[in-house]
């Protein structure tokens, strides 16, 4: 090897520690110095340092601009496109690199497997599974690890179930840690912890995205009663990640603001020597789902007195602590400042905590005022929740003019229609209930006309047939 060469490897080794400005400078003396696009590795390493700075059009722009491309500089792309959440663009270049004459590997795999995860995208990653089997002479940890995401990820877990299964002994942490997330991540909790307890006797270490997942199954399940939890605390302890991690220091604060142990939360929040802005959302959550709106505005406050700048989840966080609390004040003056001196555009969610907090304070004319003047349109749900707030306050005169609007905007909704039918009924208005009623049955006979779609599955595949009601009779 050259003088030259292997001064270039090294150059290509510490372009992973350079900003984008450096790497970008060092790419134009490269151009200047004529090493590229003739050293392969050189541009996937600026390939990488681009990606991993969110420079992927760059990335992107240098990878078109070489003209001789090995299966490695295809496998750089590949991942810089499913790390930078562009999975689209790692299918896409999936389809470019066969096209080319270069077969994907198990690098290629593991990374085309992280997109279809991403995208939800079964078929696609059943045929990488296939291909895979039949292309790949061992399928590596990497693969099989990929495998289960995917699989988790797109609502699967018994074919994940079946591959970690199939791991026998090779099983790494990262496999375990797989399979505790599908589980988490399909709504099975328990399962999740059965599979914890499995990894614990048979691997001796639980690092830290492990230890998140299981405290994630915690916090969805009743651990309550459980010992499970303080055993995950305490290991946490005793490794250190409680004092030097925040990410877990954050998952335990919402798994015991979930069981309703505020005093721990508190606890664990105050000990922490670094917060971020997620670690204020964590412990002012666990007040506010317990309805202790005062207190999350006294850590509300710290926050900004600690110079974190609020997003737009804590705002929602404290609207609806305001709103469980009945601080009506506070949660108008949140709202505002949330507009006004943060400059953040409200979600529809935050339009619908205020609409709460307004209805469950009987400021009904207020609340009926704010969806009005609203800059975007009210969803269903904001007039649905303004009309019952009208009925249980006894309003039936605003209630009217706000039934109106919800089966103005979605007039095949029946739950507007019972809504309206029960309006009239308390104000006994019996000829509106029998019109309601009746309107009502139009709209469900004009409507059994529509297409339908029935899944069918058989031998582990799906079936779409689609159909419309009229050839059912």
């Amino acid at each position: 090897m050259s003088a030259a060469t292997a001064g270039l490897r090294d150059a290509a080794a510490i372009l992973g520690a350079l900003s984008a400005a450096s790497a970008a400078e060092l790419h134009a003396h490269a151009l200047k110095l004529g090493f590229l696009p003739s050293f392969l590795h050189l541009c996937s390493s600026f390939l990488k340092s681009y990606a991993a700075s969110g420079r992927l059009a760059f990335a992107r722009q240098l990878f078109d601009e070489t003209p001789r491309r090995d299966i490695p500089l295809w496998n750089t792309l590949l991942s810089a496109c499913a790390r930078s959440h562009q999975p689209h663009h790692a299918l896409l270049a999936a389809s470019a690199m066969v096209g080319a004459g270069s077969r994907p590997n198990s690098l290629s795999v593991t990374s085309l497997l992280s997109a279809c995860a991403q995208l939800r995208g079964l078929a696609r990653g059943r045929e990488l599974h296939g291909y895979a089997v039949r292309s790949i002479p061992v399928l590596d940890l990497r693969v099989l690890n990929s495998l289960i995401s995917m699989y988790g990820r797109c609502g699967r877990l018994a074919e994940a179930n079946t591959v970690f299964n199939g791991m026998a002994d090779t099983k790494s942490v990262v496999s375990w840690t797989c399979m505790i997330n599908a589980c988490c991540e399909n709504g099975r909790p328990a399962e999740a912890l059965e599979v914890f307890s499995q990894m614990r006797l048979a691997v001796a270490k639980v690092d830290e995205v492990t230890l998140l997942a299981v405290i994630s199954a915690c916090a969805k399940l009743d651990c309550t009663t459980s010992e499970l939890p303080n055993w995950v605390e305490q290991y946490a302890c005793e490794n250190g990640f409680l004092e030097n991690n925040v990410r877990v220091a954050n998952a335990l604060i919402h798994m015991h603001g979930k069981m309703g142990r505020l005093t721990r939360s508190c606890e664990i929040f105050d000990s922490m020597s670094v917060r971020t802005v997620v670690s204020w959302t964590a412990m002012i959550q666990a007040l506010a789902m317990h309805g202790h709106g005062a207190a999350a505005l006294v850590r509300f406050s710290q926050m900004l007195r600690q110079g974190f700048w609020p997003d737009e989840v804590i705002f929602l966080t404290m609207i609806n602590a305001c709103c469980h609390s009945a601080l009506v004040s506070e949660g108008r003056q949140l709202f505002k400042s949330m507009v006004e001196e943060y400059r953040i555009t409200p979600w529809m969610e935050h339009y619908g905590s205020m609409v709460d907090l307004l209805c469950r304070s009987g400021m009904l004319d207020e609340a009926f005022r704010f969806v009005l003047a609203m800059p975007v349109k009210p969803d269903p749900v904001i007039w649905r929740v303004l009309t019952g707030a009208c009925r249980d306050h006894g309003n039936i005169s605003l209630a009217r003019k706000v039934v109106d609007h919800v089966i103005d905007m979605d007039p095949d909704h029946r739950g507007n229609y019972v809504l309206a039918s029960n309006l009239y009924a308390a104000g006994e208005n019996w000829g509106r209930v029998v019109d309601v009623r009746v309107e009502m049955g139009v709209r469900k006979e004009t409507s059994r006309c529509s297409t339908a779609l029935s899944y069918i599955e058989a031998n582990g595949e799906e079936d779409a047939e689609s159909f419309s009601s009229t050839q059912l009779q």
